[in-house]
């Protein structure tokens, strides 16, 4: 795939006749700071943590963690390191070309580069809580969403992180950047992060009392996919809650 450059250009033309030429404006050289993206995918990263979900398949966490993605990060990270200005990672060019589009507004140099490194921090977050562990899968889930702030799968992890540790407003923020984030999600996760991060979202605002938002937040996610049954069962669940406290 080609890189992406995203370029700004201007106009020149000579003064109209029998007019005095302007004097030239200096316009500074800043193709160097320009965002690009490459998201051509790096064959060794995915053949890493294909064999990293070999060992979540088996049974394996700890295995998982240590012998596999662990090292994955810790290569990618001291990679990017060496990158100037900020990287990003994405799913899709949708994805990119919002993070170019910051990094524009910010006027900062930025390259957007697959998003393998992510995934690493999200299939390792998963395998920490299952070993009891939210506080490491918090922190690297807080890198991931510096990588990648709109990608509704590291959202939705490090709210369940943040929720784990009673941490419920920071679970609440969380959720809803992932629900905000969702149109960004590829096509074949979509549906998944979906139910997802409007389960997520729903069910701390029912840990909060906030009974009138969770069903909102249930009612929105069944317009976004109807007859979901997760979706209808808390639905009727919060229904119920309130019908009691009455």
């Amino acid at each position: 795939m080609p890189i992406l450059v995203l370029l700004a250009c201007a106009a020149c033309a000579g003064p109209p006749a029998g007019e005095t030429a302007a004097p030239p404006v200096k316009v500074p050289l800043v193709t160097s700071s320009l965002p690009t993206a490459d998201l051509t995918p790096d064959p060794a990263l995915g053949k890493a943590l294909r064999e990293g979900l070999l060992a979540v398949r088996a049974g394996d966490p700890r295995r998982a963690v240590n012998a596999h993605f662990n090292p994955v990060i810790n290569i990618y990270e001291a990679r990017y390191r060496a990158v100037p200005g900020r990287v990003y990672c994405a799913r899709s060019m949708e994805e990119a070309a919002r993070y170019m589009k910051d990094a524009l507004r910010a006027h900062q140099p930025a390259r957007v580069v697959e998003a393998g490194l992510v995934l690493a921090y999200v299939y390792r977050a998963r395998e920490l809580m299952i070993l009891d562990d939210p506080v490491a899968a918090q922190a690297g889930l807080e890198r991931a969403r510096v990588l990648s702030p709109a990608n509704a799968a590291v959202l939705v992890q490090l709210g369940a992180a943040y929720k784990a540790q009673n941490k419920t407003p920071q679970a609440l923020e969380a959720y809803q950047a992932a629900v905000e984030s969702i149109d960004l999600s590829p096509s074949e996760t979509k549906a998944r992060e979906t139910i997802d991060a409007f389960y997520g979202l729903g069910s701390t605002y029912v840990a909060l009392g906030r009974l009138d938002e969770a069903e909102a937040t249930y009612r929105r996610c069944l317009k976004v996919l109807p007859g979901n049954a997760l979706a209808e069962m808390e639905l009727k669940e919060v229904q119920r809650q309130r019908t009691q406290g009455r």
